[in-house]
């Protein structure tokens, strides 16, 4: 500093420029002034600032242009004075940009200085991230920059796939997100359904994944069984139904005779078998029907009523004893054990017979304590009462076959004869035969007309305790006859 002089005048002071980056300024020194005219405090500020210009036209004059000095030169966007290439202006004093490969401090998250945006930093110098629209090799595998999760690209960036637990529209019809594949998602991302081969859990009972409907697993999923209504391998028939009672009972095998269950409209019964109350042939057990059916008691079954063969009544065979004359075997069978009556207990005919024989004389009488009235007397006594005849014949030398009459009728005129009661007009085998008073006694005959006590020729009469010569006669005249012998017989057979 110069030593000054008096007056008032001041020497100014040197000023120095340093540069460190940017421009800095130190303030002029003043040397206070020992004499001359007072100052005020604004010209002192305006002298301030005139030296203050100066001093700064000093420094601008004294700095060399270049990047780096502080100062913008021309050619420069920016120059602020220091090499930190994260603020606004580069150490090349070109103003920081995204892409210039610095990443500039509170502006920029990343700048790696190319223009690849699929690498980790997007060329608006932001971090790549799912979502940002742009896939980012090697780290993304899709980024359609939205939040949809039912397109293409998940929300996650990564590709949508069958199994995502996301259902893409257009693509999938269902997503579960699992490999289950007996839920209602199939691994393949479709809905499961019957005959898929896949057996949903709580839904299908089987899958086999065919369309025949006659295997294990029907086409609606259910397994094969009796009463669902389709006919299996194993099964005659299936109708869908329990019932026993129609073609197809719930065994699913044809209705037939012997399987238990009554087939309605067809079968009387069925036990399964002969049983005390159903054939065989799953009829009613009925003696008589013809079906033989031992567990109902019964011998045979010849299916007619007729009790003279080999099965009777009650199913039984036929035995001699049981009441019943077997044809061709028994001659009779009175159902008893006694062995003297009409039929012995061989089934027997044990004959019983009453005879009376005559012999007349032409022209003689008949008292009645002749002979022939004697006989006819003791005759009628010995017919039985509790003798059924089954025949009378009225027969002699004029004609030994005679005339016959059977039956109940033959019983009738029998008993006629041992009461002496009068039968008139008993039309048996051709001819009337008649029973009545007669002279002395009782007179029997079988002619072509009622009554008694006439003299017919030629006929059939005896009358032996007459008392005359007019006893009757066979098959001749009947009053005052030829000699003959005449024969009545009451017979069991």
């Amino acid at each position: 500093m110069a030593c000054g002089g008096s007056g008032g005048d001041t020497d100014s002071g040197t000023l120095t420029a340093t540069t460190t980056g940017m421009p800095t300024t130190t303030a002029p020194t003043t040397t206070p002034t020992t004499a001359g005219p007072e100052t005020t405090d604004a010209e002192t500020v305006d002298e301030t600032s005139a030296e203050t210009a100066a001093e700064t036209m000093s420094e601008t004059t004294d700095t060399e242009p270049g990047c780096g000095n502080g100062l913008v030169d021309p050619g420069e966007e920016c120059d602020d004075g220091n090499d930190n290439n994260e603020d606004g202006c580069l150490d090349t004093c070109v103003a920081a940009s995204c892409g210039d490969g610095f990443v500039q401090e509170g502006v920029e998250a990343c700048d790696d200085g190319n223009q690849v945006d699929e690498d980790a930093c997007l060329n608006s110098c932001t971090p790549a991230a799912c979502g940002d629209g742009i896939v980012q090799e090697g780290v993304e595998a899709c980024d359609d920059g939205n939040q949809v999760e039912q397109d293409a690209c998940l929300n996650d960036c990564t590709a949508a796939s069958c199994g995502d637990g996301f259902v893409q529209e257009g693509v999938e019809m269902c997503d579960d997100g699992n490999d289950v594949e007996t839920d209602s998602c199939l691994n393949d991302c479709t809905p499961a359904s019957c005959g898929d081969g896949l057996v949903q859990e709580g839904v299908e009972a089987c899958d086999d994944g065919n369309d025949v409907n006659d295997d294990e697993c029907t086409n609606d999923c259910t397994s094969a069984a009796c009463g669902d209504g389709v006919v299996q391998q194993d099964e005659e028939c299936d109708d869908g139904n329990d019932v026993d009672t129609d073609m197809c009972p719930s065994n699913c095998l044809n209705a037939t005779c012997g399987d238990t269950f009554v087939l309605e409209g067809v079968e009387e019964c069925d036990g399964g078998g002969e049983t005390e109350t159903c054939d065989e042939d799953c009829t009613a057990a009925v003696c008589g029907d013809g079906v033989l059916n031992m567990t109902a008691g019964e011998a045979c079954d010849d299916g007619n009523m007729d009790d003279t063969d080999e099965c009777v009544q009650g199913c039984v065979g036929a035995v001699c004893g049981d009441g019943f004359v077997q044809s061709g075997v028994e001659e009779c069978d009175d159902g008893n054990d006694i062995d003297d009556d009409d039929c012995s207990n061989s089934c027997m005919i044990n004959v019983q017979e009453v005879v009376y024989t005559g012999s007349f004389t032409q022209g003689m009488s008949t008292p009645a304590n002749s002979q022939v009235c004697l006989d006819w007397v003791a005759f009628q006594a010995a017919i039985d009462q509790n003798t059924t005849y089954n025949s009378i014949t009225l027969r002699g030398s004029q004609d030994n076959n005679g005339q016959v009459c059977t039956g109940s009728q033959a019983n009738e005129l029998c008993q006629a004869l041992r009461t002496n009661q009068t039968l008139v007009g008993v039309n048996c085998n051709g001819r009337i035969w008649n029973t009545g008073p007669c002279g002395g006694g009782l007179e029997l005959n079988a002619q072509d007309s009622n009554g008694d006590c006439s003299c017919p020729n030629p006929d059939y009469i005896i009358r032996p305790c007459i008392g005359n010569s007019n006893w009757g006669g066979i098959n001749s005249a009947t009053c005052g006859g030829t000699t003959q012998t005449i024969e009545v017989i009451c017979s069991t057979i």
